[in-house]
């Protein structure tokens, strides 16, 4: 739901949610999706778990098949100062050497998202709009956290993109050339739907 502070910025650029974004506390986590800025809510264990997995596995695949990417946790993403997004997904695809005292990238290959209740719907609708549109993207993981499904978009060409869903514990999780990154089921690992730690 939103709160008087987000009511009172509406329609903001990057370079306006940045000013936005000193004016409230530290602790707190927004993002700005289609010029509103959007506050997250207080992430669930199973969600921070799902992406940790997630980018591990992730990582181990891209030291040895593409070594000048890698996989980062939130990390905001701004492609220019005017746009009207700064979303800040649960695992981004950056180039390995993207300077590291900056807090945000403005190019990158793959995002995960683990969407929370509040971030169904429209708002998921409107980030996966905008990573589509980054001409570098390449893939959107999206992982469910309450139940065991993980739907992967997929670039086929400059405008088309494969869409597919995976629902079953022991489905590989196949990303173009990448190759397999890992099980469905290996996302899930100590979480509550993982079927070996809670039977």
């Amino acid at each position: 739901m939103a709160d008087s502070a987000q009511l009172a910025y509406r329609f903001l650029d990057v370079a306006a949610f940045r000013a936005f974004l000193e004016t409230r506390p530290l602790h707190e986590r927004w993002e700005l999706i289609d010029g509103d800025p959007v506050q997250s809510p207080a992430p669930r264990i199973a969600h921070q778990r799902i992406a940790s997995n997630f980018e591990r596995h992730l990582n181990a695949v891209l030291r040895h098949i593409r070594p000048e990417w890698r996989a980062d946790r939130e990390i905001g993403i701004e492609v220019s100062d005017t746009a009207t997004y700064r979303p800040e997904p649960e695992v981004t695809v950056i180039d390995a050497r993207t300077d590291t005292e900056r807090s945000f990238a403005d190019r990158f290959y793959l995002v995960m998202e683990v969407p929370s209740g509040s971030d169904r719907g429209r708002i998921l609708a409107n980030k996966i709009t905008f990573y589509r549109a980054h001409p570098h993207n390449r893939f959107i993981v999206v992982a469910d956290q309450d139940k065991m499904a993980v739907t992967v978009h997929e670039r086929v060409d400059a405008s088309a993109w494969a869409v597919r869903t995976l629902s079953t514990a022991d489905e590989t999780i196949l990303l173009g050339d990448l190759g397999p990154i890992c099980r469905v089921v290996e996302i899930y690992a100590d979480t509550h739907l993982d079927p070996q730690r809670w039977p």
